[in-house]
C-alpha cells in the first residue's frame, strides 16, 4: 500500500510547482529573493493555499504566521504528523532551498490522496516563518515560537534595517490567507520529518540519491569589535598608530590557522565592519563575525574559547571586545525516523547513506518537541544560498518518494 502511494509521486508536477513559486521574488539570475514578511512571501503563500484548497486540504496558522496544511486521518484526535520546511529565501537564494520541503510534503499528501489511503493521524504540510532570518534576525523564528524556544513577544518587537517590526507586517501575512483557521502556537505533534537540498557536495560526490540524516552540527556565532584610534593616513608613522583593521586582519589570520584542528571544523568570517570606512583614515573600530560550526558539542565550545584567546593574543595597541550572539548545541535525531528514512530508501531502491547536516534548519526546533528526522537529496556542485542553486527532477522526486512511506510508517504508530 505505501509502496503504490509512493509511486503516484509526479516527478513533472513536482518540478512545475517549483518553477511555479520560484517565479515569486525572481531574480535576473536565475534565483530567488523571497525574504520574510514581504509582499513576494504573502504572495507564495497565497499560491500554497491555492494548491491546498484544491487538494481538499485544512488550513490553519498561529500567531507567528505558520502555515500548515492538513490532511485528516482516520482518528483526527491523535497528534499528527508533520512534514515541510520554509519559502522565504535569501536575497539572493535559490529555487530549492526550504521551497523543497515544503512542495514534497505538499506532493506526498497528493500522492497519498490518489493512492487512496486514509493515514490513522492527519499529515501536515507546514512553511514555518523566516527560517532565513534576511529581513528578520534571527532565523528560525516559526520553529522557535511553535516549539517555545524563545518567545513570541520577543519575536514580534524584532526589527528589519529599516525600523519595521515583526508585529507591524505580520497582520498582512495572516491576512494574505483568510481561509486560514487560527490556532494555539505549538499545538501537539506525533514526529516531524524535512526533506531538503543538502547545501553540501557529498551526496553528489558519491554518488548517492538519498542522504538520511542523523544530525545537525552545532554553531556558535560571535562578534569582535576591535577599537584604536582614526589618524591621519600619511602623517602618523606606524609606531604610533592605533589601526584597528591591521589588528582585526592579524586575529582573522591566526583564527584561520589555529581552529582548523580537524576536518569537521567550519570557520567563517564573512561580515567586516570598519569605521570611518574612509581611505586617507586609519581605521579606528573594526566589527567582524565569527561563525563557528562542529559536529562535536565539547570541540565546539572549546573551539569558541579559542576565538577569545587568539584574538586578545594579537591585539596590541586596540581594545578588543568578544560576545557571543547566538548557539545551538549539536543534536542527533531520533533513531526511530532515521532508521525509518533509511529503511524506505532501501525498499525503493535508492543509493542512500547516512550524513550529518552542516547546515542549520527549523528540524533543529521541532527535535526539542517529537522524534524528528530529515531527508536530503543532492544540490548540483553544493550551492545553496546561491542564485545558480540547482537540484535535478528525478532526485527532487525520488527523495518526495522516501517521505511518502515514511510519513505513512509513522502516521501508523
Amino acid at each position: 500500500m505505501a509502496h503504490s502511494a509512493a509511486e503516484r509521486v509526479d516527478e513533472q508536477r513536482l518540478w512545475r510547482r517549483h518553477m511555479e513559486l520560484a517565479a515569486i521574488g525572481a531574480t535576473q539570475k536565475g534565483g530567488v529573493n523571497r525574504q520574510a514578511l514581504t509582499a513576494e512571501e504573502f504572495d507564495a503563500r497565497r499560491l500554497l493555499v491555492t494548491w491546498a484548497t484544491e487538494l481538499g486540504l485544512q488550513v490553519f496558522t498561529d500567531d507567528i504566521g505558520n502555515l500548515f496544511l492538513r490532511l485528516e486521518g482516520t482518528d483526527p484526535e491523535l497528534a499528527p504528523v508533520l512534514t515541510g520546511s520554509h519559502i522565504d529565501t535569501q536575497p539572493t537564494g535559490g529555487k530549492f532551498d526550504g521551497a523543497y520541503g515544503v512542495l514534497a510534503g505538499l506532493e506526498a499528501v497528493q500522492a497519498i490522496i490518489e493512492a487512496e489511503v486514509r493515514t490513522r493521524r492527519a499529515v501536515e504540510v507546514v512553511a514555518w516563518l523566516n527560517e532565513e532570518g534576511s529581513r528578520f534576525t534571527p532565523g528560525m523564528m516559526g520553529s522557535e515560537a511553535f516549539a517555545k524556544l524563545r518567545g513570541l513577544d520577543e519575536m514580534l518587537n524584532v526589527k528589519d534595517r529599516d525600523g519595521v517590526s515583526v508585529s507591524a507586517v505580520l497582520p498582512e501575512a495572516l491576512a494574505a490567507t483568510p481561509e486560514a483557521i487560527h490556532r494555539p502556537l505549538g499545538s501537539p505533534v506525533a514526529a516531524f520529518v524535512e526533506a531538503h537540498i543538502e547545501q553540501g557536495p557529498e551526496l553528489e560526490r558519491l554518488e548517492k540519491t538519498i542522504g538520511v540524516v542523523t544530525g545537525i552540527q552545532g554553531v556558535r556565532r560571535i562578534r569582535v569589535a576591535v577599537t584604536g584610534e582614526e589618524a591621519h593616513a600619511g602623517t602618523t608613522p606606524r609606531a604610533t598608530r592605533r589601526d584597528a583593521l591591521e589588528e582585526s586582519s592579524r586575529m582573522v589570520a591566526a583564527l584561520y590557522r589555529g581552529l582548523y584542528i580537524d576536518d569537521d571544523v567550519r570557520f567563517t568570517v564573512g561580515m567586516m565592519q570598519i569605521e570611518p570606512n574612509v581611505p586617507s583614515v586609519v581605521a579606528a573600530r573594526v566589527v567582524f563575525s565569527v561563525d563557528l560550526r562542529h559536529p562535536d558539542t565539547e570541540t565546539l565550545a572549546d573551539l569558541a574559547d579559542c576565538v577569545d584567546a587568539i584574538c586578545h593574543r594579537e591585539a596590541s595597541m586596540c581594545e578588543v571586545e568578544i560576545w557571543q550572539i547566538a548557539e545551538a548545541q549539536s543534536i542527533h535525531f531520533n533513531e526511530l525516523v532515521v532508521d525509518t528514512i533509511q529503511a524506505a530508501s532501501d525498499r525503493l531502491g535508492l543509493a542512500n547513506m547516512r550524513i550529518f547536516s552542516g547546515a542549520g534548519h527549523d528540524a533543529r526546533q521541532l527535535h526539542f518537541v517529537c522524534p524528528t528526522g530529515m531527508i536530503f537529496v543532492p544540490c548540483e556542485g553544493g550551492i545553496s544560498h546561491n542564485e545558480a542553486e540547482n537540484a535535478t527532477p528525478s532526485d527532487l522526486a525520488a527523495g518526495t518518494r522516501v517521505l511518502v512511506e515514511t510519513l505513512l510508517e509513522l502516521s501508523e504508530t
